[in-house]
């Protein structure tokens, strides 16, 4: 997630050392096909060239599995990437990019 592919997050990343943030997207896959239905004006044409690794995952799994994926995703990209920011620190940013967008 950054500025460019998720319009509306505002400037918490680019006020940060941070280029982007991996975000855990939904979207729909349909024979090959990717399709986001988040919301009116979601396009998956403006992350397609940013996904950065996929898994299949069941409408039940939404709520935790999801979460605790992204979050053990996000741990392991700050140690792979030597982010300078703690876990915390980078999740409340990618809060503040939500909030934001569910300001917009």
């Amino acid at each position: 997630m950054n500025e460019s592919n998720t319009p509306g997050i505002g400037t918490s990343i680019t006020n940060s050392s941070l280029d982007y943030i991996p975000e855990a997207h939904c979207y729909l896959n349909i024979n090959g096909q990717r399709i986001d239905l988040t919301n009116p004006n979601s396009d998956i044409n403006r992350i397609n060239n940013d996904i950065l690794s996929e898994t299949d995952i069941n409408p039940d799994q939404v709520a935790q599995y999801k979460v605790k994926y992204h979050k053990d995703y996000i741990q392991s990209w700050i140690v792979d990437h030597n982010i300078k920011l703690s876990f915390d620190e980078v999740w409340a940013i990618r809060e503040a990019c939500i909030a934001a967008l569910s300001d917009s």
